[in-house]
């Protein structure tokens, strides 16, 4: 049988700690157009060993999160049939608001995207690269305007179904040359709050 089980699970002595820190974003690029168009994981360990875009590079642009308020899931979803898929999920809370936020994330809630996540124990994760990412919903949180101390800000929920879970990145950066493929950091980035 193809799916028999080859080791078992010990328990686990070290400790790891939930949340995320960063995200990393790029357009869901379509064939010729900056896509990722496959991931190589090793047999063994589940770890990329290689990616391949058909342009040769894909820009991510990087997003600092709020500590301990943001998330991401995979939710295994089964099917009578015997299919199996996976529900990546992420909750994104950036505080603050700017004259540049307005429109960047009106392009970010319309867009399919591409993620790299790094998560608050340093593994990066590759997310939506059959089928993308996309906005399910959020908040622009004005925090009611009451008090000095409520949240102002952002607060977005992505969602995608791919057929594999996330690509385990390891905590080596993702962003360099790849045998086919070259991921980079987008240079533009600001954190000035309006007044």
């Amino acid at each position: 049988m193809a799916c028999s089980i080859t080791s078992g699970r010990g328990r686990f002595c070290c400790s790891q700690v939930g949340g995320i820190k960063k995200v990393f974003l790029a357009s869901f690029g379509d064939s010729g157009n900056d896509a990722i168009v496959s991931v190589t994981a090793d047999s063994t360990t589940g770890v990329v060993s290689d990616i391949d875009a058909d342009s040769g590079q894909v820009e991510f642009f990087e997003f600092e999160l709020d500590r301990q308020l943001s998330s991401f899931n995979q939710t295994i979803v089964t099917g009578s049939g015997g299919s199996v898929a996976y529900q990546q999920d992420f909750e994104l809370h950036m505080s603050n608001d700017s004259e540049k936020s307005w429109a960047l994330m009106q392009q970010i809630v319309e867009s399919l995207m591409t993620v790299i996540v790094l998560d608050n124990n340093g593994v990066y994760y590759l997310c939506g690269v059959e089928n993308g990412i996309e906005c399910s919903g959020g908040t622009y949180a004005h925090g009611g305007d009451v008090a000095f101390t409520d949240y102002v800000g952002y607060v977005l929920n992505f969602t995608g179904t791919e057929l594999k879970p996330a690509y385990n990145m390891s905590t080596a950066t993702p962003f360099k040359q790849w045998t086919n493929a070259e991921l980079t950091i987008g240079s533009s980035k600001y954190n000035t709050c309006q007044i």
